[in-house]
């Protein structure tokens, strides 16, 4: 009843996929690479769906990337995060936005478990609340 799309698999692949270690033998190299399939975003058009939750990990503007991912994987719910200069990453605490169709909360800085424990509550009482 629930999809939580935690990470993507890779945005993009190589177009070509070699059946061979590349040697290292020029100076530069070369590749051409080719969008991936949007699971989530797949997921979230299936007919009668799951409740879809996404993530946005994002370097600038992350209210307007978040909200526009929500809208247009027509997601439940997203839960945004900034990155980068010793945010999110390497570290033991982060701070979480989360959006949904006609509203948004502001998790503040807390441990990485703290914020995962509050963000399941915020699932689950926003998918009692569509159904």
């Amino acid at each position: 009843h629930i999809f939580i799309a935690t990470a993507a698999v890779s945005d993009y692949r190589p177009l070509v996929a070699g059946d061979r270690k590349i040697k290292k033998s020029a100076d530069r190299l070369q590749l051409e690479l080719v969008r991936n399939p949007d699971i989530l975003a797949e997921v979230a058009a299936l007919p009668a769906g799951p409740f879809c939750v996404g993530f946005a990990a994002e370097t600038h503007d992350l209210e307007a990337y978040a909200r526009a991912k929500l809208t247009a994987k027509g997601l439940d719910m997203i839960a945004a995060n900034a990155v980068g200069n010793g945010l999110a990453f390497d570290c033991d605490q982060n701070t979480l936005h989360l959006f949904w169709p006609g509203g948004d909360e502001i998790l503040p800085t807390a441990a990485k478990t703290e914020l995962a424990t509050v963000l399941m509550r915020r699932v689950a009482e926003r998918f009692h609340a569509q159904n």
